[in-house]
């Protein structure tokens, strides 16, 4: 899996799928947003029938993506991320959290955090696990995004 670019349209509801770089084509990031969800870029107002390139980057060794460009605005209407880890995410982790009594109460901690400053994380407050081995959260503004579980 590796970075993407492409259009994304003010006019329409979109979506975008990233998947694995495995035979089965693996889910592993489902990115959508209503139609009207561009509201500027460069504080430069971006018209319903604009289109806007952005770029994800998958976050190797996480479940996470950076989106770009950082003068990107949306409205109300953001965008809508679901990190689906069905098949390689590890809650192994949680048998040597002290924190958490099961995997599956891992699980149910996960969420979506933005880096707001290098090292330091903020909770989407959008963000939920699903129950069904993945998280969803709306992206507020462009940056670096992770599913994790409080310590």
């Amino acid at each position: 899996m590796s970075q993407t670019s492409f259009f994304l349209p003010n006019d329409r509801t979109w979506a975008r799928l990233l998947l694995h770089d495995d035979a089965f084509n693996t889910l592993y990031l489902d990115l959508s947003a209503p139609a009207g969800s561009l509201l500027s870029l460069n504080d430069q107002p971006v018209a319903a029938d604009d289109s806007v390139r952005v770029t994800v980057q998958p976050r190797f060794g996480t479940y996470g993506l950076t989106l770009s460009p950082a003068g990107l605005e949306f409205t109300a209407a953001r965008p809508t991320a679901t990190f689906s880890f069905a098949r390689y995410g590890d809650l192994s982790v949680a048998d040597d959290a002290a924190s958490y009594a099961s995997r599956a109460e891992y699980a149910e901690a996960l969420a979506l955090w933005f880096e707001i400053t290098p090292g330091r994380w903020r909770r989407v407050s959008s963000s939920e696990y699903d129950g069904a081995d993945a998280v969803t959260g709306r992206l507020a503004q462009p940056g670096s995004y992770v599913v994790a579980a409080p310590r």
